[in-house]
């Protein structure tokens, strides 16, 4: 065999020649949210957006579902990839907390998507005053008559509030029995009792500067209760939640901090989604966090660096991969 030797410039000039960029596989898969037309349709889009920049021709479907419950179950049924959940959803499908009848195994995160909703007691100014509560110790204490309204019945914001008051000792019972009531309404109508003057305090898990608290301080002025820290301590251990400090700036009814819990929304996948997968929907979010973002001003303070911020269920290795790579972990 005659053995042709390659010039010098030749090979150099073959070796300068600049590779293209490899593109990301596409993905075409789909995330259970939660109702039609909430935030979660909302993040949902912004996830297809990321999804869309990182790997062109990808596609991310939001599929309704009844929420963070439901969708520990439609992922490991494979009727979804991706799922969205609170934090406590998926700490009660861990340990196989009622409503589950057994842990669920296998369960994987992929990112934070926000964990800036905090639960807000709020309370009718002047109720606040005639009774003399600033904090929800002050309700154990004082046995008020008071007229709370919580978050509909089967939702883990209804559970959290219900368990913050039953680490100080009052049930429903006792409020009942000390002359108030206690009802479980969707959002809209616990805002709406509040300014029909058909209910004295509100308990729910909202954003800050949120349309409901103008609404309601249009028609009434308004007192937040802080939460103790050691019922804080023991819902956050409970449902793995996060202690929060609602600012000055943030309390439409004074110009004091108040401390609180707030929740996580997590995007979650099973174990046996395949690596690839799971990095490039989390590399999507990392390297396009504005389409994150845009998708609504309550999504505004979302940062790749608060992706990670979770310890309820390990990470998927693909993911894990992702933020090795972007230097987060």
């Amino acid at each position: 065999m005659i053995r042709t030797p390659l010039k010098t410039g030749a090979l150099l000039a073959a070796l300068a020649v600049p590779l293209a960029p490899l593109s990301a596989a596409e993905v075409n898969e789909s995330v259970c949210g939660a109702s039609p037309g909430g935030l979660w349709s909302l993040v949902g889009a912004g996830l297809d957006a990321a999804l869309k920049a990182e790997a062109p021709g990808s596609v991310m479907t939001y599929q309704t579902s009844s929420g963070g419950l439901a969708n520990v179950v439609q992922v490991k049924n494979g009727a979804c990839a991706f799922g969205m959940a609170n934090d406590g959803d998926l700490a009660f499908a861990k340990a196989g907390t009622e409503p589950f009848k057994a842990p669920v195994e296998g369960l994987q995160a992929i990112a934070v998507l926000y964990d800036w909703a905090p639960v807000w007691w709020i309370a009718r100014a002047d109720v606040a005053e005639e009774y003399g509560l600033e904090s929800l110790a002050d309700i154990a204490q004082k046995k008020p008559p008071l007229r709370i309204v919580f978050n509909r019945k089967g939702l883990l914001t209804s559970a959290i509030t219900e368990s913050t008051l039953e680490a100080l000792g009052v049930t429903i019972a006792d409020v009942e029995e000390w002359g108030g009531s206690v009802q479980f309404q969707a959002s809209g109508e616990q805002t709406d009792l509040m300014i029909n003057g058909r209910a004295d305090l509100l308990a729910n898990t909202l954003f800050e500067g949120h349309r409901s608290f103008a609404e309601m301080t249009a028609a009434t002025p308004l007192k937040l209760l802080s939460v103790p820290d050691d019922a804080a301590a023991a819902v956050i251990e409970k449902y793995s939640l996060k202690p929060w400090t609602i600012s000055a700036e943030a309390n439409p009814g004074g110009d004091e901090a108040v401390k609180t819990v707030t929740t996580s929304i997590i995007l979650f996948a099973d174990a046996s989604m395949d690596e690839e997968t799971a990095y490039t929907v989390t590399k999507a979010m990392l390297d396009n966090p504005d389409k994150m973002a845009a998708v609504s001003a309550a999504m505004q303070r979302f940062t790749p660096e608060g992706m990670k911020d979770q310890s309820v269920i390990e990470f998927h290795p693909g993911a894990l991969r992702a933020y090795r790579e972007a230097g987060l972990m």
